[in-house]
């Protein structure tokens, strides 16, 4: 598998049944599981769509009609075909199936009852040279899923099942060649992708992988079904964004949103500060259309002497100025340099920040607001002020436990936004 041109046509395994589900969905395929008043399928459909995949192969069976009589022959402009299983095939059989309608030499596979946010041009630029490749994402407390091992060059074991702390599992996204799937498949019309082909094969086959930590949805059982429907009805679309008049005003944290973190220290200087992939982008889209862009930001590093005022002030210019050479603008930088440790600090949740911003642009209303920002204390700043919140999830807790931390969008990270 030695080609440099992009795959854009995806087989969707969408054939299961949703035999655990069936105290939620009755009688229809489990990818039709309505999931924020449209099938969990729809959404996974429309990922896709964003992705440059320019024709979807359906592997159906249980049911098949119900989803063929709602999506038809194409969605979106993107055309469809049908591969129907007569009986069930099992998931390597459905594959195998499914790959006579494809009509390159490369495809992805995607499960049609998970949804994994991830960038199929950056997991296709990684694996482009290897046989099979499989995207792997982290977990943390699970024990529902076997964890795959890698030693930083190839797949070295599939776990079976058991509670695990933290580890990768395989994601269901598959990156493949018709020809691999011919030279390595069983004889027998029904096997498994993953026990006879990925398994058995080992030791034998040198499997490419995609390691992400990006957000995971698995709507098999109940409660992550329930979940699915929280995390689709807080995405927060470009058009919904954009929607709003100029005189909202955005707010922006800036480690972690603006620019990549420094594990367990502080940006000091202007060579420790790195852009995020697409975040001056954004920003540049962002000023075009509101009327104001506030960074506001904590940096104790100040209170603990790790760097100076003097510092801090050159990293933001900078920043500043990188922006504007792109296009852009920043209104104002505002931080705290208290540290954590004070009751009485103007850090977030603390509104102080933004209360100094209305001072020096009394336009603002908070109302009209919006916090883009990477941790709890941004969303509570946020909320103490009747903004409207924005999460760009980055630990565990914050990708799942949206209700508690109480938010009104989420995104990947401000590349989203382009």
């Amino acid at each position: 598998m030695k080609k440099n041109i992009f795959p854009d046509e995806a087989i969707i395994l969408a054939g299961g049944k949703g035999t655990r589900l069936k105290e939620v969905i009755k009688n229809i395929p489990k990818p039709m599981a309505v999931v924020n008043g449209k099938p969990f399928l729809w959404h996974l459909l429309t990922f896709l769509s964003n992705q440059n995949i320019r024709h979807f192969i359906l592997s159906v069976g249980y049911k098949y009609e119900v989803i063929k009589d709602y999506f038809g022959d194409e969605f979106k402009g993107i055309r469809i075909s049908y591969a129907i299983e007569k009986e069930p095939l099992g998931t390597g059989g459905a594959i195998k199936l499914a790959s006579d309608f494809v009509e390159k030499d490369m495809f992805w596979v995607i499960n049609g009852d998970t949804f994994l946010e991830c960038d199929l041009k950056q997991y296709f630029n990684k694996c482009k040279n290897t046989d099979i490749n499989l995207a792997l994402v982290k977990m943390n407390n699970f024990d529902r899923y076997g964890v795959v091992e890698t030693d930083g060059k190839k797949i070295t074991a599939f776990k079976e099942k058991k509670y695990t702390k933290q580890g990768y599992i395989n994601a269901g996204i598959y990156l493949l060649d018709k020809k691999n799937i011919e030279d390595y498949a069983p004889s027998k019309p029904e096997f498994s992708f993953e026990k006879d082909i990925l398994e058995q094969n080992i030791n034998k086959v040198q499997f490419g992988y995609f390691k992400t930590k990006s957000t995971f949805i698995d709507i098999g059982i109940p409660e992550d079904y329930y979940q699915a429907q929280y995390i689709f009805s807080n995405n927060l679309n470009k058009e919904k964004l954009f929607s709003l008049d100029s005189s909202w005003t955005i707010f922006l944290d800036r480690d972690g949103v603006i620019n990549q973190r420094l594990p367990g220290t502080y940006i000091k200087s202007i060579d420790d500060f790195k852009f995020l992939s697409g975040a001056k982008e954004a920003i540049v889209k962002l000023s075009k259309h509101f009327d104001k862009i506030i960074v506001v930001t904590n940096q104790q590093g100040l209170a603990k002497g790790i760097m100076t005022i003097d510092e801090l002030k050159k990293v933001n210019k900078y920043m500043i100025e990188e922006v504007q050479k792109s296009g852009g603008r920043i209104d104002g930088i505002y931080f705290c340099s208290e540290s954590g440790l004070k009751k009485e600090n103007c850090r977030k949740p603390n509104p102080d920040m933004a209360i100094k911003a209305k001072k020096d642009f009394p336009e603002i209303e908070f109302n009209k607001s919006i916090i883009i920002g990477d941790s709890i204390s941004d969303m509570q700043f946020g909320k103490n002020l009747n903004m409207k919140t924005v999460l760009i999830p980055t630990k565990a807790e914050e990708k799942i436990n949206y209700p508690a931390i109480n938010v009104d969008w989420r995104i990947n990270g401000l590349i989203d936004i382009i």
